[in-house]
């Protein structure tokens, strides 16, 4: 009896160790599935009411007066459908002006953005934007002939448009490079390097009583992660 007793509980182990084996196996192999499984656009979370936040560098190129000019700043993304969605932005940005002044601007606003392609590629998604923003400008000449340095600042707006693309790292992040042309509404600081006497400097003006169509072309580096959903939908 004790020899039976003995026996049906070796069968019983050696059953259940290799029912445990079989799933653990299973477990495995749906792991393995799912990770090498393709991505696909809902993977990468392109759906309305996400919500993202993120790091950009700026460059200022090809500007008014030639001179290129690099700032940092920040932004948020609220996707409204899976072609549509915003960026709101700040960022802050100085430019050398050939040694004897700078300029700088900060600009805070939003852009909607439109993606054309509704079956985009896995990881490129490339889309459209065109946006208005508010800026402060402001010029300093170093203080050569004078004692003391001179400046000139403005408060304007803008309207911005252009191209981008956002490369996804994975589910939750993204590196999106775009390039856009901002047109300021606004007055004119009108900057000219004057040489005199074997001197090198920067003159102001101030066009306060015309409006001006000033603009410069902005190229933007970002790094964002989709914090979550706001809302769900389809």
């Amino acid at each position: 009896m004790k020899k039976l007793l003995l026996l049906t509980l070796a069968i019983i182990i050696t059953v259940s160790h290799d029912s445990l084996s079989q799933d653990v196996h299973e477990s495995n192999l749906m792991i393995t599935r799912c990770a090498t499984k393709p991505a696909t656009a809902k993977t990468f979370s392109q759906v309305p009411g996400m919500f993202e936040l993120g790091v950009r560098s700026t460059a200022s190129l090809f500007g008014d007066a030639g001179n290129h000019g690099l700032g940092s700043g920040g932004q948020f993304r609220i996707r409204f459908h899976q072609q549509m969605g915003s960026e709101w932005f700040a960022d802050y940005i100085v430019t050398d002006i050939e040694g004897v002044g700078k300029r700088e601007d900060a600009h805070i606003g939003w852009s909607v953005m439109f993606y054309p392609f509704k079956s985009a590629n896995k990881r490129f998604s490339p889309y459209l934007l065109a946006g208005h923003c508010f800026d402060y400008t402001k010029v300093t000449s170093y203080g050569v002939p004078f004692p003391a340095n001179i400046n000139s600042e403005r408060w304007s707006s803008a309207i911005q448009m252009g191209i981008g693309t956002h490369y996804n790292l994975n589910r939750w992040s993204d590196v999106s490079l775009s390039v856009q042309y901002m047109t300021h509404l606004g007055n004119d600081i009108h900057t000219e390097i004057v040489e005199e006497n074997g001197l090198r400097y920067l003159t102001l003006n101030d066009h306060s009583h015309g409006a001006s169509l000033e603009g410069h072309v902005l190229a933007m580096l970002s790094f964002n992660v989709k914090i979550g959903r706001l809302w769900k939908g389809k």
